[in-house]
């Protein structure tokens, strides 16, 4: 049977009595020793440090530094003797309640303990894993602890059947707890062979980590006592706890885009951390609640790959965790934990319609017939007429429901300037004409980036006219080039280019608004139905899936010309007439 030691609360005093003679007892530890662990214990070549993270090497530097001091108090000396010895001796002439304190400190006792809860008199219950003792840990500063937790630490008998923890209190992971259990001096009561245990148990943290307990091992935050989060953490801490007050509920638009919003690297990989750590001390609501999250970011990528519309990928996570693994000594339950969200976000792709399919490829062929060829301004506008005719033929043919079943995707389309140029006016039309949303994506150093995004056909359609555009945007520039009116502006003739290609992309996406308007009013009195409406509000809801922030500006307009050769383009763009050639194509 276990034996549950009787419980009298001690006076506060005792407790802090204790505390304050740990801190007279380091100063007997001598500082070389504590080096000297210290270089045991950390990487000693730089290869060994290389791939760990900047945090880690801390956090493990923070970790040699206390525990080897911790470990120093009980360790004895050459001549036999400890700290807490030597502390006893400068001593003597004490009073009782401090040399009992003293004398409780030298028969300290290194113990595993697993925490099972608040006892009446709001002392801890502890269970010591090898002899199956409870005691009751007067532990006034002990952060808020969830049953279950492995913790290994000196436990000091304070009389009465009360006891407390003194110095260094080490939350144990799974590696961490099954070394220490398993290892020869486990629950040794020799106190040489007691420290050459707590010298393992130690060592094995400082090299492969353990969990972090702000308030243990890890300094407490200000915000909450409960915190699980390092510093840096805030908005990830709001958004489990936001979470976690649903219970069972059903998130609202609020909580989702802002959940979708964090779905960065770093937030993903920190909430994974957090689930196992708060389902290891007990707190399955909590990790329930990280899980929760979890889902809806992972999808978030997840939507985010499929449209092209972010760099973060299911498999960059995957390698972003690989790398943590190795260098913050992760469990593998943190892995497992992804690899099932993992299959549930990703749970396959709904089989296609078949008439979809055939006209993503039909579009996809008329792309490779015709934008590799090079085109003028008006055999781009006529591709762009007849893609538009298949579309809108398609969307007719379908009723309510299958249209509505149809999928949303991203297209990226990467170009080779870092800085804006005249082509970039016609974005907005060319993403209009086919019922898209585009935005632009900047990175440093890095050429200017197009996401065109709405139902697949409709971004497939705006990626082939985008390209006939910049056909164009080539075919007629080099006429223009060959033109008296660009032979004659002698010393100008870069002002000249870029003012035709002013023109020529006013004239172009002028021709697209009015093309449009001409496409919605054939549409509504063939059929009745106007499908514009319909379709920005399904991407409109599969935009607010994809969590990203977009800053709508506003281009300026203002801009300085040479009047003869804006007005060549804008002529150049106003021009259309349906090519055959671009009809056989399609």
């Amino acid at each position: 049977m276990p034996r549950d030691a009787a419980a009298s609360s001690p006076p506060q005093d005792a407790y802090d009595r204790i505390d304050a003679l740990l801190e007279a007892a380091m100063r007997f530890v001598p500082r070389e020793r504590g080096e000297a662990l210290f270089r045991k214990w950390m990487p000693r070549r730089d290869r060994d440090v290389e791939g760990l993270a900047e945090d880690k090497v801390i956090s493990m530097a923070a970790d040699a530094v206390i525990l080897s001091g911790d470990l120093l108090l009980s360790q004895p000396s050459g001549s036999g003797t400890t700290a807490f010895d030597r502390l006893a001796r400068s001593r003597a002439g004490g009073g009782r309640d401090e040399a009992a304190a003293i004398a409780a400190l030298c028969k300290a006792r290194f113990r595993l303990l697993r925490f099972e809860g608040l006892a009446k008199n709001q002392a801890w219950k502890a269970r010591d894993v090898l002899s199956d003792e409870v005691l009751h840990i007067a532990a006034p500063e002990l952060p808020p602890l969830g049953t279950a937790i492995m913790l290994f630490g000196r436990v000091v008998d304070l009389g009465g059947g009360q006891f407390c923890l003194a110095g260094a209190i080490t939350p144990l992971d799974p590696g961490a707890y099954t070394m220490a259990l398993h290892h020869a001096a486990a629950g040794a009561q020799n106190s040489a062979a007691a420290v050459r245990w707590a010298e393992a148990v130690y060592a094995y943290v400082v090299r492969h980590g353990t969990f972090d307990v702000p308030g243990l091992n890890r300094p407490a935050s200000d915000a909450d006592e409960d915190d699980l989060f390092e510093p840096g953490q805030g908005e990830l801490h709001d958004l489990s706890m936001a979470w976690l007050d649903l219970a069972d509920g059903v998130p609202d638009a609020a909580l989702l885009a802002r959940t979708r919003q964090g779905a960065d690297l770093t937030t993903i990989l920190d909430a994974l951390a957090a689930a196992v750590l708060a389902g290891d001390a007990g707190r399955a609501e909590v990790a329930l609640a990280f899980e929760r999250l979890l889902a809806v970011q992972l999808e978030t990528v997840r939507r985010r790959e499929a449209t092209s519309a972010a760099g973060l990928s299911l498999d960059a996570v995957a390698r972003g965790l690989d790398d943590a693994m190795r260098s913050r000594a992760w469990p593998q339950r943190v892995r497992t934990l992804f690899e099932t969200l993992r299959a549930q976000v990703s749970g396959g792709r709904l089989a296609e319609d078949p008439g979809l399919e055939r006209l993503v490829q039909r579009i996809h062929a008329l792309r490779a017939k015709t934008v590799a060829q090079g085109c003028t301004e008006q055999e781009a506008l006529a591709a762009a007429e007849k893609v538009a005719e298949l579309l809108d033929r398609h969307g007719l043919s379908l009723n309510e429901l299958e249209f509505k079943s149809q999928p949303c995707e991203g297209i990226g389309i990467q170009t080779n300037r870092r800085r804006a140029a005249p082509i970039d006016a016609c974005i907005p039309g060319v993403a209009a004409f086919f019922d898209c949303r585009v935005w632009q994506e900047r990175a440093e150093d890095a050429p200017l980036r197009y996401i065109f995004f709405g139902l697949r056909g409709d971004v497939a359609a705006a990626q082939y006219l985008y390209e006939m555009v910049e056909r164009a945007f080539e075919t007629e520039t080099d006429a223009f080039r060959a033109s008296d009116v660009y032979f004659a502006m002698a010393g100008e003739r870069r002002s000249a280019t870029n003012s035709f290609q002013t023109g020529l992309a006013q004239g172009i996406a002028g021709k697209l608004q009015s093309m449009r308007a001409a496409r919605d009013a054939v549409i509504r009195s063939a059929s009745g139905r106007d499908l514009v409406p319909v379709k920005a509000t399904m991407v409109d809801e599969e935009m607010e899936k994809l969590g990203l922030s977009l800053t709508r500006r506003v281009l300026s307009r203002a801009k300085s010309v040479l009047t003869d050769a804006f007005q060549a383009g804008q002529a150049a763009g106003e021009r259309f007439e349906l090519s055959p050639a671009i009809t056989r194509a399609a």
